[in-house]
């Protein structure tokens, strides 16, 4: 079963709105480190059942202009035209392998795998693989990508978990039958509840919703980012 990764957050000043999200919320953020083949740094804040927070920012813009990751494509020209705020977010795989080979036998388009690393403040190097379906029809909302870690990616000092939780994800979209099929297609999602305005997917950690409307709302047990 897919799992929610986490939240991918386009900022400016990303120590500074980390620092005044986690004051806000009585959280713990750390520092993220460089995305050195992207241009990107970040700032993060974990949660307990395994997912986090990323305030993604710009370092260097000949080399994020130049990065054929469709994440950091999407993030620059989010950057470029100011929109600041929640923007995308990951699935996490243990079995990416196993989702190529799906991709391929449905004949679902797909751009990946993309290898990542960032050198956290510590020193230490971790690494993930990220891969990027595409919508065989017009769906009005974030496609989230596929990453799949090596090792647990988590914080090097694990007090820095938080104990708050990640309940759900709701994305707005405007064709129900249309989103449906594309997230059970891609995703291999089993709906639990399904209605004319709504319909949800169980994940490892919680709960992938999709309804009628324009929004893009994130619902941990104390506080939600809309």
């Amino acid at each position: 079963m897919l799992a929610f990764d986490h939240l991918v957050i386009a900022s400016k000043q990303p120590k500074q709105d980390q620092e005044e999200f986690t004051s806000t919320h009585g959280l713990k953020g750390v520092p993220g480190g460089h995305h050195s083949i992207w241009g990107t740094f970040n700032e993060l804040c974990y949660f307990s059942n395994n997912n986090y927070i990323e305030w993604l920012s710009l370092s260097d813009r000949e080399t994020a202009s130049n990065s054929k990751n469709p994440l950091i494509q999407q993030f620059k020209q989010t950057f470029d035209q100011g929109r600041f705020g929640p923007f995308q977010f990951a699935l996490r795989t243990t079995f990416m392998d196993k989702y190529i080979t799906y991709f391929k036998e449905k004949g679902i388009s797909y751009h990946g795998p993309f290898p990542g690393e960032r050198r956290r403040p510590d020193g230490s190097l971790i690494k993930w693989r990220m891969l990027f379906p595409q919508p065989f029809e017009y769906v009005d909302a974030p496609l989230p990508f596929l990453i799949e870690w090596t090792g647990k990616n988590e914080p090097s000092n694990k007090t820095d978990i938080n104990s708050s939780r990640f309940l759900h994800l709701s994305l707005g979209i405007s064709d129900m039958e249309a989103a449906q099929k594309i997230f059970e297609t891609i995703y291999r999602l089993a709906k639990t509840t399904s209605g004319p305005s709504t319909a949800s997917y169980p994940l490892e950690n919680g709960e992938l919703i999709l309804e009628i409307g324009d929004h893009f709302h994130t619902q941990f047990d104390h506080f939600s980012i809309t």
